[in-house]
Parts: C-alpha cells; sequence; structure tokens
C-alpha cells in the first residue's frame, strides 16, 4: 500500500510552523512583491507634476490654467472640474414592460 502522506511522516519540512525558508517568508503587511513590474508613464507623469516651475508644482500651474479657462467660458473645462468635484451625471432610462400599443397623436393646424 502506497499512501503517499504516510511516506513523508518523518518529513517536517512542509508542516504548518516550520522554521525553515522563514526569512524568505513574506513579513505581515509587506507587499509581495515590492520590485514588480509598475505602470512606467503613470510613475512619470507623477513625479513631472510634482516638479516645480518656480515656486509652483507643475500641478498646480495646470490646475490654475484650468479654472482660468472654466471663468472664460470654456464648457469642456466647467465640465471636467463639476465632475471632478460631483461625479459624473447618471444617464436614467425609463423601461416598460408593457405590451400596449404606442399611441400617435395627429394634430391639425
Amino acid at each position: 500500500m502506497s499512501d503517499k502522506q504516510g511516506e513523508n511522516k518523518g518529513d517536517t519540512r512542509f508542516q504548518k510552523g516550520t522554521e525553515i525558508g522563514k526569512e524568505y517568508r513574506w513579513k505581515k503587511g509587506e507587499s509581495g512583491n515590492p520590485d514588480g513590474r509598475r505602470n512606467a508613464y503613470t510613475d512619470l507623469i507623477k513625479d513631472f507634476s510634482f516638479s516645480k516651475v518656480g515656486e509652483r508644482e507643475r500641478r498646480e500651474v495646470v490646475i490654475a490654467k484650468l479654472f482660468q479657462l472654466a471663468e472664460r467660458g470654456d464648457l469642456r473645462a466647467i465640465q471636467f472640474i463639476v465632475e471632478r468635484l460631483e461625479g459624473k451625471a447618471l444617464e436614467r432610462q425609463e423601461r416598460t414592460t408593457k405590451s400596449e400599443p404606442i399611441q400617435v397623436m395627429i394634430i391639425d393646424d
């Protein structure tokens, strides 16, 4: 009788609580892959946005320009600001399960 569990009864390497390989295990709260692949463009943009132009950070300059455009009446800039502050408006569609015919009214002048 070849019981695989029975064959490894003396092997304690894989039992819970073993100290073997403990130095290679992740510590509690530690990332499993701290040097893993990241989004390079996002990192570059974030680093660039925190760099300074004179006394201000680039992101402050961009936000100031955005608000200047909105104050001049640029609807896309206004929409962008409102959506960032309030969230996008939900589109609602009314659906019915009625199977009645559609009524068409004709109005003569």
